[in-house]
């Protein structure tokens, strides 16, 4: 007797159609449907103009259906705050997988984060938000665990390529720092070298003939050299480095961006 082959594509196909597939995935484009609309909202009438009765008057589903999904006002914003920081993840994860020195992985992070600002605007300064007290601890539960699991992994990008740096001797770590602080220095100055210069805000005198690129690069420069994180400035060719990270790592994001400030 000939052994009888089952073929198992057709079982995961009728699985993946199945049911409870289909509504799990009808319930998952119905939340991206209204975290879109909520989001469109706020680019035009800011985090004060969103309610929920304005928001179940632009969407197709009753507002008992969007309470289905987002417990409060809050919980809607902290979602949208997760949703920009799994998409800020993503793009670490490609900064980390770059050919290249450990620094040159870091700055890559930060050319991600700058990427990210640009491209999602409303998102990127929804972060700030989202993480005070008023809307933070009115969010349920299950949206803030999740907002700190997505936290912890973004630092832990950052950690990684610390940890990279130091066993490969490209960077020692001074006695008095920690990785986390290394971290946290690093972070905040990319933070704040995009929130004061980021496309959307007026600018002072002072700050008119900044470029955010430019400085970003310069700014992350002079703290890596602050750090010895080898190569330093002056011995590597970091134009040829920013080139490849719009080519090699970002270029669809680069072109995205091209398009949305010619448009």
């Amino acid at each position: 007797m000939h052994p009888i082959y089952f073929d198992d594509s057709s079982i995961i196909e009728k699985d993946q159609m199945s049911p409870k597939n289909t509504h799990d995935s009808a319930l998952k484009a119905r939340e991206e449907n209204i975290m879109n609309t909520a989001l469109e909202m706020m680019a035009s009438k800011g985090v004060a103009g969103l309610t929920m009765d304005k928001l179940a008057a632009k969407v197709p589903y009753s507002k008992g259906t969007i309470y289905n999904h987002f417990t409060c006002k809050e919980d809607l914003l902290t979602a949208l705050c997760n949703r920009s920081i799994q998409n800020l993840y993503d793009l670490f994860c490609h900064a980390m997988s770059f050919n290249g020195s450990s620094r040159e992985k870091i700055l890559a992070i930060g050319y991600a984060y700058m990427l990210h600002s640009l491209l999602s605007p409303t998102e990127f300064m929804l972060v700030i938000s989202a993480k005070t007290p008023s809307i933070f601890e009115k969010s349920s539960e299950k949206r803030r665990e999740e907002h700190l699991i997505l936290e912890g992994k973004l630092l832990d990008s950052l950690l990684q390529v610390i940890s990279e740096g130091l066993s490969n001797g490209e960077f020692k770590l001074q006695n008095h720092l920690s990785p986390a602080q290394v971290a946290f220095s690093l972070w905040s100055m990319c933070f704040g070298t995009i929130v004061l210069l980021h496309e959307s805000l007026d600018r002072c005198s002072v700050r008119t003939e900044m470029k955010l690129e430019r400085e970003l690069i310069n700014h992350s420069n002079l703290l890596l050299d602050g750090l010895n994180w080898k190569p330093y400035t002056q011995e590597h060719d970091w134009a040829e480095t920013i080139q490849k990270y719009k080519t090699e790592l970002y270029p669809n994001e680069v072109r995205q961006l091209k398009l949305q400030q010619t448009s």
